[in-house]
């Protein structure tokens, strides 16, 4: 008959996992959810999305709220475009139309709030937390989620990117069509030398 086994006795590295456990896991999830809970203030998006299309391609379709065309310009502009949203000179423009200081101070959410700083380094950095821009390149959609304390902030922000945006493409493509009409101009000249050669060349023949 095997003897009866030994109850467990509580040693000193039970009582250390356990004031571990406390420390690094249920304090921090406490202390985060009091946060959240009492302190943070809400927080309202607003979503702008669209389509670049190509030149082969349909008009393209906004992905949310109907949004119109930005323009004819190829994929590789939209490249650009997705670089140019989350650019400083991006930042500085929408500062200029939206004081984002004003719209994201938060003393009371030292936080998620903007803080005291407002270099554009500082708004820079801000900046890519609170707006979050998603680009599927298969099918050249740019979706840009914009997050402020205000639904009205929210959309006013989210309009102006659009805006900017726009006015982007469209100087892009104005360039394309310079830069087209250039060559076509130029291949003109070329071929009208090329006729004026071959005429007189048939002339003397």
């Amino acid at each position: 008959m095997r003897p009866a086994a030994t109850p467990v006795r509580l040693r000193f590295r039970h009582v250390l996992l356990f004031l571990s456990f406390i420390l690094w896991v249920a304090a921090p999830l406490g202390v985060a959810g009091w946060y959240l809970y009492t302190v943070a203030k809400d927080q309202y998006a607003s979503h702008v999305g669209f389509a670049v299309r190509t030149e082969e391609a349909p008009s393209a379709l906004g992905i949310l709220g109907n949004l119109p065309d930005l323009s004819g310009s190829s994929s590789s502009d939209t490249d650009i475009l997705y670089e140019f949203i989350g650019s400083q000179q991006m930042v500085r423009k929408i500062n200029e139309l939206h004081d984002l200081k004003a719209i994201y101070s938060a003393p009371e959410d030292p936080y998620f709030g903007l803080g005291d700083d407002t270099r554009i380094e500082a708004l820079f950095n801000y900046w890519e937390r609170m707006v979050n821009i998603f680009y599927d390149r298969s099918s050249s959609l740019i979706e840009v989620r914009v997050l402020a304390f205000d639904p009205d902030d929210a959309q006013a922000i989210a309009q102006a990117i659009f805006s900017e945006s726009s006015a982007m493409i469209n100087k892009l493509s104005a360039i394309a069509r310079s830069d087209a009409t250039r060559y076509a101009e130029e291949e003109l000249v070329q071929a009208e030398k090329r006729l004026t050669a071959a005429s007189q060349n048939l002339t003397a023949f």
